[in-house]
C-alpha cells in the first residue's frame, strides 16, 4: 500500500465494493466446502474427524500439561467446528 492509495481506502463506495467483494468470496469458499463434504466419501471423512478430534479427543488428567494438552486438542476440535459452520454458512447463502 502506498500514500497515493489511502485516498481510495477512505472512499465509501471503495469500501463497500471491497466489503462486497469479500463477502462474494466467502460465499464461494463456504459452497466449496459443503460440495467437498456432502458428498458421501465427504461425509464418511467428516464423521471420522468429528468422532477423532471432538468426541474421542479427551485429555487426561494425569497428562504432564494439561493445560497445553487441553489447548492442543482445543485446536484440533476447532478445525472440524470451522468446517461444519462453513458447511452451514453455505446453507443460508
Amino acid at each position: 500500500m502506498s500514500w497515493n492509495n489511502i485516498d481510495n481506502t477512505l472512499d465509501p463506495a471503495h469500501a463497500k465494493m471491497q466489503s462486497d467483494k469479500h463477502r462474494e468470496n466467502q460465499a464461494s469458499l463456504a459452497k466449496a466446502y459443503s460440495r467437498a463434504f456432502t458428498s458421501d466419501d465427504g461425509q464418511r471423512i467428516l464423521s471420522d474427524l468429528t468422532k477423532r478430534f471432538i468426541y474421542e479427543n479427551d485429555t487426561s488428567f494425569g497428562s504432564g500439561n494439561v493445560n497445553y494438552e487441553s489447548a492442543y486438542h482445543n485446536g484440533e476440535a476447532g478445525v472440524i467446528k470451522f468446517i461444519i459452520n462453513q458447511m452451514k454458512q453455505a446453507e443460508i447463502l
